[in-house]
């Protein structure tokens, strides 16, 4: 008789930048590692010690302004421990913010590095809900059977066709979380013009940028057409720092013509949050087919 081929469980790791519902990480048991918010002399430890909503509320009062950092190696250890604990032969996924806006995959390296079992760590070059349409589909393939090696070869796939649009109201944030130059921050705060963001091949490139709301809707309306238009998209995230109404109206655009399509719509990372600033928010979507 020929013996059968023993399927070893893969389980996923990730970080609270991804923008995950908490009925997609019980489904899927995936488990969170915590990046860091250093504010007045006191580290939190993001969505444990301090929400999202209460971090928005920390920009929007406070005048000192906030810094956040990637989870300790030691962290990492642990969450790949606990997995290990429960299963000794564990093969573990390990996806993360893009490596340009954190230094979060490195530490997962970094700790994966001490331990016999097969972990990869996958650099998302996304964020928010970018990042979850990859830890999504690797949960998805582990639940169905499919090897390790199969679904990091498909993540790899999608990374590219993640498509990120982050709206940015007020440019000094970018410039305080050393993502744009002062001269940029300054001369765009004098003639009052505003960026929209991408993450394209793991660095933030301005694409577009505009002064007053018309404009602002002028490019929405853009980026809502391509999404209707592709019958590839079924999932869409509107992150956002601390006003929801815009992301709302995008939501129910794109839903009046295409029913379809799941937005989710949620409050951003604390670490994002910085980069964006007040008023900020994204919209975030793939363009491969048969994602989920």
């Amino acid at each position: 008789m020929c013996a059968t081929k023993e399927i070893l469980m893969i389980h996923i790791v990730t970080d609270t930048t991804t923008q995950l519902n908490a009925e997609e990480i019980k489904k899927y048991k995936i488990q969170m590692v915590s990046l860091q918010v250093m504010f007045e002399g006191k580290t939190y430890k993001d969505q444990i010690d301090i929400s999202s909503k209460e971090f928005s509320d920390i920009l929007a009062t406070k005048k000192e302004f906030p810094t956040t950092s990637q989870p300790s190696m030691g962290d990492f250890v642990a969450a790949y421990q606990s997995i290990i604990d429960q299963d000794p032969d564990a093969q573990i996924i390990s996806i993360h913010i893009a490596s340009v806006l954190s230094g979060t995959s490195s530490t997962a390296t970094v700790a994966a590095q001490q331990f016999p079992n097969q972990i990869k760590v996958i650099n998302s070059e996304s964020a928010a809900r970018g990042t979850s349409f990859l830890v999504l589909k690797a949960a998805q393939l582990a639940e169905a059977g499919a090897e390790l090696e199969t679904i990091i070869q498909r993540l790899k796939n999608l990374i590219p066709d993640n498509k990120v649009y982050l709206f940015i109201n007020n440019l000094d944030y970018l410039v305080k979380g050393g993502r744009a130059s002062k001269a940029t921050g300054f001369i765009s705060s004098v003639i009052r013009l505003k960026p929209v963001l991408t993450l394209e091949n793991d660095k933030l490139q301005f694409k577009y940028k505009y002064r007053g709301k018309k404009q602002q809707r002028k490019i929405e309306n853009q980026i809502v057409a391509d999404i209707i238009a592709n019958p590839n998209v079924k999932d869409v995230g509107l992150p956002f720092v601390d006003d929801d109404s815009e992301v709302r109206r995008i939501a129910a655009e794109i839903l009046e013509a295409r029913p379809d399509i799941n937005t989710e719509i949620s409050y951003v990372s604390p670490s994002l949050m910085l980069h964006a600033g007040p008023g900020g928010f994204a919209i975030i979507y793939n363009e491969q087919s048969q994602i989920f």
